[in-house]
């Protein structure tokens, strides 16, 4: 039997966060993971790209019709395989998707990402060695009917091919580029060790190998999480596993309905030329990041698929688009590829904040590709509603109980309310 303020479930990007917000706070905090060491699931390797301007919703119009337009596309850089099992998931999917959700929830989930980039910028000038450059970013667009569609705010600055060019000469015969000077980049096991260690450093006890199970009260609060050789007990149990954050949450009567949407990165030998700052190519969904001793491709959303196998076909197209992009990056050796599930709720958007389901559960999940970037201000706000009794989040869409009870518990009530 042990005893701390605050059990993290899952020490990815997000977990880790909220152990360093809440350890740097004076808060005892207890970090459980399943994995052996860090970077595990989704957050072993990401595009590293700190752009607020790509953040939104999964659940937009244009998303449905893509995923419905490429049902049937196996290298396409959204896709969907036909399974019954996903009819359930993707039917709320697309509730969700209608134009005026859409647009509130990406400017709400820009500005979260804003705030999430100059944390990120704190974290750096506070001494964390995550990565962090500030090198701005190009949205490259291959095709003129792209380009013109393009239509960025402040700070953005429109350049025609031959301008992008002349800022980005690896880049090939392209249509145009945006630049965004605020953008930035970390590096994903970079700034997990830098986090752990610092909430380490404020007295955080880490613990890997360790699959959690949460034990509920009959009072609608939580015993404990119990590990397979000791029972925990805390004041608040945070619940931030990714994928794993379903199973969990229904243990104590909380529905949290997630699909893995696989990402696939594709590192590529460092030597040579490199882009001096990241690049988003438009039309295939392709990010291409520089760092010291690689140049990454990462792209591709797919859902539905066998979680444990790797699609060849979708691999060739990502390092096709970065030959098409970038030319100048010449045929180099493969350094590693990967691919790992994002975890993606029904609705498109993360569950952040405090159950009312379960008084002393908060949830932090669901984050899909925005996890890097979102990871900050979510563990400041998740920290600051634990530590400061401050609210989390006022919108219901992000609630953490806005899709029900589980089914057992839910039968369990229904069946005490008729006796």
């Amino acid at each position: 039997m042990a005893t701390t303020d605050v059990v993290v479930i899952g020490a990815g990007t997000v977990g880790a966060s909220i152990a360093y917000e809440l350890s740097r706070r004076g808060v005892g905090v207890v970090v459980l993971d399943e994995g052996p060491d860090i970077g595990n699931g989704c957050s072993y390797a990401n595009a590293g790209l700190l752009a607020p301007s790509h953040v939104e919703p999964l659940t937009t119009p244009a998303n449905v019709r893509a995923g419905l337009r490429y049902l049937f596309t196996p290298d396409s850089p959204f896709h969907m395989h036909p399974s019954p099992r996903l009819v359930p998931w993707f039917a709320r999917f697309v509730r969700a998707s209608g134009p005026e959700r859409a647009r509130q929830l990406t400017a709400r989930m820009q500005e979260l990402a804003r705030h999430g980039v100059r944390l990120h910028a704190d974290y750096a000038e506070r001494g964390l060695e995550t990565g962090y450059e500030q090198r701005g970013s190009l949205d490259v667009y291959l095709t003129e009917r792209a380009f013109e569609r393009a239509r960025p705010g402040a700070p953005a600055e429109r350049l025609d091919g031959n301008d992008a060019r002349a800022m980005e000469p690896l880049l090939g015969s392209v249509a145009g580029a945006v630049h965004w000077p605020d953008d930035a980049q970390v590096g994903t096991q970079q700034y997990l060790r830098a986090v752990l260690g610092q909430a380490q450093e404020h007295g955080a006890e880490v613990r890997w190998g360790t699959r959690a199970r949460l034990v509920p009260r009959s009072d609608g609060r939580i015993a404990s999480v119990d590990t397979a050789g000791e029972r925990i007990t805390a004041h608040t149990y945070v619940v931030a596993a990714g994928l794993g954050s379903s199973r969990l949450c229904a243990q104590v009567g909380v529905r949290m309905p997630m699909e893995g949407a696989k990402g696939y990165v594709i590192d590529l030998d460092g030597q040579g030329p490199r882009p001096s700052r990241p690049l988003a190519l438009r039309e295939p969904k392709v990010v291409v990041t520089p760092y010291s001793d690689r140049v990454r491709l990462c792209g591709t959303l797919e859902l539905g698929g066998d979680p444990a196998t790797t699609t060849m076909s979708r691999l060739e197209a990502i390092r096709a688009a970065g030959r098409r992009g970038l030319p100048g990056l010449g045929d180099r050796s493969t350094v590693q590829t990967w691919a790992g599930l994002r975890p993606c709720t029904a609705d498109g958007v993360p569950a952040l904040g405090r159950s009312g389901i379960r008084k002393d559960l908060v949830v932090a999940t669901g984050h899909g590709m925005w996890g890097l970037v979102l990871a900050p201000v979510s563990g400041d706000l998740i920290a600051r509603g634990i530590a400061d009794s401050a609210p989390t989040m006022h919108e219901a869409a992000f609630s953490p109980d806005r899709f029900g009870a589980a089914r057992r518990f839910r039968r369990a009530e229904e069946s005490t309310t008729a006796a």
